[in-house]
């Protein structure tokens, strides 16, 4: 099935410019970006609880001094809440219908930009004070919010029905949108090709019962994830992607959400 440039105009990256700092939070360590480099930090890496220790490290490695820094949660996954039913004092309430509550973390919340959405997630109040005293300008975002925001900048009102996946080591995200609408978002984890057919699959028969015109776009194409793409294929004419631009260059075990690699916010 050939989707074409309907599906296909306007997604466009935020792209890390000079003087910017993302720093990604894996249940691994935390990632480092710039745009002219990358750079890791295992959690069993003792220097990160000594603050000073850990603030010589970023220094030499030319870490510490950019005009933005966002700081993107990847560790614990989010709840979505449409804004016209929001109730601030029910955040408890509201995540875990969908996730473990952790007594010990913070309940953090992000509003999507066109205010139709709270995205709600917890995170160690360790690591944000960790960051927040080396950086004065930080901001705290969970990374289903810069997905949420790079599809709907992206779609079209009249689009119709498309189901967009994210793939990433281990998970994959899901949103289903109808136009600009957000119908539907889940995370789901994997082990292999199968486990992925299975949920991918699922959702695509909830929402678009007709296979042969099922649009299904990947957010980027990765070589780590061609058999995914490959066992897709076997059940769709063509699968779309938003961008197959090369690879950035780096240690896969390391970096577990490739398409976030060079995003800012």
């Amino acid at each position: 099935m050939e989707i074409g440039q309907r599906y296909l105009m306007l997604f466009n990256k935020n792209i890390i410019k000079e003087k910017e700092l993302s720093i990604h939070i894996h249940s691994g360590g935390f990632c480092f970006f710039t745009s002219y480099s990358q750079f890791f930090f295992d959690h069993t890496f003792t220097q990160i609880k000594k603050n000073s220790s850990f603030e010589k490290i970023l220094e030499e490695n030319e870490l510490l001094n950019f005009e933005r820094v966002n700081c993107i949660h990847f560790k614990r996954p989010a709840t979505f809440v449409p804004i016209t039913l929001y109730d601030s004092s029910k955040k408890e309430s509201y995540l875990k219908q969908n996730v473990r509550i952790d007594s010990n973390l913070k309940i953090i919340e992000n509003t999507t930009s066109n205010h139709e959405i709270k995205i709600l997630y917890q995170a160690s109040t360790t690591e944000e004070e960790l960051f927040k005293k080396l950086y004065d300008n930080l901001t705290l975002t969970h990374y289903t919010k810069v997905l949420y925001e790079y599809i709907f900048k992206g779609v079209k009102s009249g689009n119709g029905v498309v189901i967009y996946i994210h793939l990433r080591d281990n998970f994959f995200d899901v949103m289903v949108f109808d136009g600009k609408n957000l119908l539907f978002y889940n995370t789901y984890s994997h082990k292999n090709e199968d486990e992925f057919l299975y949920y991918s699959m699922a959702v695509a028969e909830e929402y678009i019962p007709n296979k042969e015109k099922l649009p299904i776009i990947f957010l980027g194409k990765f070589n780590r994830y061609n058999s995914y793409y490959k066992a897709l294929e076997m059940f769709l004419e063509k699968i779309e992607f938003t961008e197959e631009k090369n690879e950035i260059a780096i240690n896969k075990d390391n970096f577990p959400a490739p398409f976030f690699i060079n995003i800012f916010d």
